[in-house]
């Protein structure tokens, strides 16, 4: 940072929050590409000290900090003296190496602001006096500054126009900064009969209490030396001035305007000869009238609700910039040669959903007649529709080195789309749904050195996609945000990408937007593959993919039938059964041995016992097959078993945590199944205590899942509600004194 030079350029909005001031760096900003001309950074100091500066120490009689910077020669620079409120009423003396004071947010209401206010800091440059409730300031309060350059009272609200007259009158001064005071639009006479060496004027969000929506800018032609004034947050409505003001630079930004201010005197002459930049934007602007404006450069435009159908290029005739992004304009025909002029150099059409596909609305010539055309910016509009000679009609004769097509669907592009582009030096194609590059699609462009493909839809960049040549010219290349396909096809650009951190403007956080879409959680830095895993050919490893893929599908598919098989043959079972005519015929043959055959694990014989045989025999009169009791002794296991089924009319399972571990259960459960469905019955299902899911057979697991079974419990009103609901599934065979 230099002494001599002005420092802290402010929008002291953000005070919003009390003091949260824009740091911004020192010295005076160049005139930037848009034209718009020099500007003044000042900076006050709060925050600065103790976070980015030395030395911070208490000073002025203990309300201050001061800091600098440890070298050359460890002298404090920087003071602030801050939000006391009413406790500081006075500046203290401070260190004669003191050149930048933020004195805000010190209530001096009704403190007169004299030369003795000041006495103590004569040497500084930069002076910050923000939210101090200043109402009045003396003529000659600063008479005794002799290197006072940048001054910013932002916020005083009771801030009168006198008091704005005295520090326009301020010797030196370059910069002044009045946002949201509450300042009317001055009166004609305000600065006449004084000197102002004021250059850059910020008077933004001034809504005086007695607001009237009329701004005049008589008053500034007394001064001669000021450039710039921005009136931007101001609601005005209308502009004007009945003499001629020699600003270069008017920010109107974001008021209420419909039309531009007045700029042609009565003879045709200009009222605003030497201006050079105008910023009209989020206004309310419908259409623009004839204008006198023969030095503007630059044109801001944006966010009205203009119609370009009443909008004619040729009445600003130097005009080298133009900014019409995010505009609410019509939906009728462009006129041919709409944005034909020899001087324009510079446009912007961003965000205004400009059908570029139809003819009808923008004829192949809008863009015609544009020798100078160097930079274009047609992002966030609609390119669908739009193929390469559609394209190359519109933009091919342009001298573009500045081509922005960012957030556009672009319905193709080619090796062709291009072609035509030799001097281009930086293409934006963000966001344009491109899913990949044709190999050597850029290599045409010979000054191509920036390229922006962020967030598009690109799984793989090869060798082939840049060419030699073409990666050497390039000095920036964004590839971020895309769903990098992490396989061998993309090795070649991983190293390329780890190997080259400027080209790609590499650090900590830009490497996490590249990410490899395939395996979650892996960037593409730390991706790594062994070069033997890469030897097959690309045909060979589809080939294992398919046959890889196909055998595991098959293996799932039977694994999912084997476990699911009884599943699937209830399911198959209840589907097609038939009413129950097979089932009632073989009931009716009476030749059973048994009512009902019970199967159950030894374990249970208790409860068959001692609760299911007295209810089932001993009041309801009916015959059970219990194989401890009934199973004739010497004949094969099987054999009984498949004897006694046949032979019963129902079969009964007894499930429980014992029948789970018996393999002779699992037999007759599965057998069982078989016979009711050859004979188009059910299985009753009794439980008897609770079986965990994860130990019982998939046999056990499909009947539960397709069978209504019975819970058996303890508790008085659960075993009248068991025997009732056993009753009712087995009224088929229920003797008639028995249901009684």
């Amino acid at each position: 940072m230099r002494d001599d030079s002005c420092f802290w350029r402010c929008f002291p909005c953000v005070f919003c929050l009390l003091i949260l001031l824009a740091l911004c760096q020192p010295g005076i900003v160049g005139t930037s590409s848009t034209g718009i001309g020099s500007h003044y950074n000042c900076q006050y100091t709060t925050g600065l000290c103790g976070v980015v500066f030395f030395d911070d120490q208490q000073c002025g009689d203990n309300y201050c900090r001061c800091c600098g910077r440890s070298e050359p020669d460890h002298q404090p620079y920087y003071a602030e003296c801050v939000l006391h409120k009413n406790n500081l009423t006075y500046i203290p003396q401070l260190p004669r190496s003191i050149r930048y004071l933020n004195f805000a947010v010190n209530n001096l209401i009704g403190v007169p602001l004299t030369e003795h206010f000041f006495s103590n800091v004569t040497h500084i440059t930069d002076l910050a006096l923000i939210y101090d409730n200043i109402s009045h300031i003396e003529q000659n309060a600063f008479r005794g500054f002799r290197n006072l350059t940048c001054v910013d009272v932002s916020g005083n609200h009771n801030l009168k126009n006198e008091s704005f007259r005295v520090l326009m009158a301020i010797p030196g001064l370059q910069y002044l900064s009045a946002h949201s005071c509450q300042l009317a639009s001055p009166p004609k006479d305000l600065f006449s009969n004084m000197t102002s060496d004021v250059v850059e004027l910020q008077l933004s969000s001034n809504i005086p209490t007695d607001y009237i929506c009329l701004y005049d800018l008589t008053a500034y032609s007394a001064l001669d030396k000021l450039r710039s004034i921005d009136i931007a947050f101001c609601s005005i409505c209308t502009v004007k001035t009945s003499t001629v003001v020699r600003i270069q630079s008017l920010n109107l930004n974001d008021n209420s305007m419909t039309r531009l201010p007045e700029s042609c005197a009565a003879n045709e002459v200009s009222l605003f000869p030497n201006l050079s930049s105008l910023k009209i934007s989020e206004n309310g602007i419908l259409s623009l009238k004839e204008a006198c404006l023969p030095s503007l450069t630059f044109l801001d435009l944006s966010s009205n609700s203009m119609a370009l159908t009443h909008f004619s290029i040729t009445q600003y005739p130097g005009l080298q910039t133009l900014w019409m992004k995010n505009m609410i304009t019509d939906r009728f025909r462009w006129a041919s040669n709409l944005f034909s002029h020899p001087t324009l150099e510079e446009l912007h059409l961003e965000g205004d959903n400009i059908a570029f596909g139809s003819e009808e609305i923008v004829p192949n010539t809008v863009f015609a007649n544009c020798p100078r055309l160097t930079r274009l910016s047609l992002a966030k509009n609609n390119f669908e529709n739009v193929d390469d000679a559609r394209f190359l009609e519109l933009l091919g004769h342009l001298s573009l080195e500045e081509l922005n097509l960012s957030k556009n669907k672009l319905s193709s592009f080619s090796l062709s789309t291009l072609s035509n582009f030799s001097n281009l030096s930086r293409l934006e194609l963000m966001g344009t749904d491109l899913s990949s590059i044709p190999d050597g699609a850029f290599d045409s462009l010979k000054n191509l050195s920036w390229l922006n493909l962020t967030q598009n839809e690109i799984t793989t960049i090869t060798k082939q996609t840049f060419s030699v040549e073409t990666r050497e010219r390039l000095n920036v290349l964004y590839l971020d945000r895309n769903p990098f396909t992490c396989s061998c096809e993309l090795m070649w650009f991983r190293n390329w990408f780890v190997s080259d951190t400027e080209l790609f403007h590499r650090n900590a956080s830009s490497q996490l937007q590249y990410k490899c879409n395939n395996l979650p959680g892996t960037s593409l830095a730390s991706f790594t593959m062994v070069d033997q895993a890469c030897l097959m050919s690309h045909a060979m490893n589809v080939v294992i993919v398919y046959t890889c893929t196909l055998f595991i599908v098959t293996f799932t598919i039977a694994s999912l039938v084997f476990r699911f098989r009884w599943n699937i043959r209830l399911a198959l079972y209840e589907a097609f059964r038939g009413r129950g005519d097979v089932r009632r015929l073989r009931l009716l043959a009476d030749h059973f041995d048994y009512d009902v055959f019970v199967s159950y694990d030894k374990e249970d014989l208790p409860w068959v016992y001692g609760k299911l045989m007295p209810e089932l025999e001993g009041r309801l009169g009916l015959r059970l097959c219990v194989h401890e009791r009934d199973f004739i002794p010497g004949n094969n296991i099987v054999d009984n078993i498949v004897e006694c089924v046949q032979s019963s009319k129902k079969i009964l399972m007894v499930f429980s945590k014992d029948f789970v571990r018996s393999q002779w259960c699992q037999f007759e459960l599965t057998f069982c199944m078989n016979h009711v469905m050859n004979y188009d019955d059910v299985l009753l299902i009794v439980c008897v205590d609770d079986v965990a899911s994860r130990d019982m057979t998939a046999a056990m697991m499909a009947v539960l899942k397709t069978t209504t079974y019975i819970q058996w419990e303890e508790l008085d009103d659960a075993v009248r509600s068991f025997w009732g609901r056993l009753r009712l599934a087995l009224h088929e065979i229920i003797p008639l004194d028995g249901a009684l």
